[in-house]
């Protein structure tokens, strides 16, 4: 077993390879919350952690984060945070570092209608991007264990269409939360794709023209 440290753009991975693949990981960035009007800390905002399951109990995942604790010390930052659930057995190895739970009432959603939501988010990049609208592009996305969802772009619209295109410029596969998480702007389409929340594959200049526009509508990073 080896850990390994990848930067790309913002977000450092951290991570265990085993048998030359990615064992267990996890990836962070440098944000800065706001307290008044000078007070400011910085801390790394965590996402994408997680160990493959044949790699399991094998302490992967607590040498990840210790590694990954140590990096942000070198790097200056104050603090570190990430979205998780009491539930979930690596909250045990969080308490184990030293986080603490931070209880906050937040509304909960149900998405009655995946296909029309996805839709209004596609729309919603398309209409605030002028590169996209001077493409026509046929666009898949695949929400949880349903099957793939096809949408055409034609200049500032987007219609789902009934049966897949010959061609697909870019396929996009998220969990119907993140799907909801973007479209509520509570996290950036560059923040799902490094943490793996998104998975694509197809066109990469169409996917940075999708991440560009999703990003500059997104709410601020201090306020996420």
């Amino acid at each position: 077993m080896e850990l390994k440290v990848k930067r790309s753009g913002k977000w450092l991975r951290v991570y265990a390879e085993a048998g030359g693949k990615d064992a267990s990981h996890l990836s962070y960035a440098r944000r800065k919350l706001q307290f008044g009007e000078e007070a400011t800390i910085n801390i790394a905002g965590i996402g994408g952690v997680g160990t493959e399951e044949n790699h399991r109990r094998k302490g992967l995942a607590s040498k990840v984060f210790a590694r990954a604790l140590a990096e942000m010390q070198n790097e200056g930052l104050n603090a570190a945070a990430l979205y998780t659930s009491r539930r979930i057995v690596a909250h045990r190895l969080y308490r184990r570092f030293g986080l603490v739970d931070v209880w906050r009432r937040r509304p909960a959603y149900k998405i009655l209608d995946p296909a029309a939501l996805a839709r209004k988010f596609l729309s919603t990049l398309v209409r605030h991007s002028v590169d996209l609208q001077a493409r026509r592009l046929a666009l898949a996305l695949t929400l949880d264990a349903s099957g793939p969802i096809y949408f055409r772009t034609e200049g500032s619209e987007v219609a789902a269409l009934s049966r897949a295109p010959r061609a697909v410029a870019l396929s996009l596969h998220m969990s119907d939360r993140t799907l909801l998480r973007l479209w509520l702007g509570e996290i950036r389409l560059s923040y799902a794709l490094a943490a793996k929340l998104v998975l694509w594959t197809g066109d990469q200049s169409v996917l940075d023209l999708l991440r560009r526009s999703a990003d500059a509508h997104a709410r601020p990073v201090s306020e996420e």
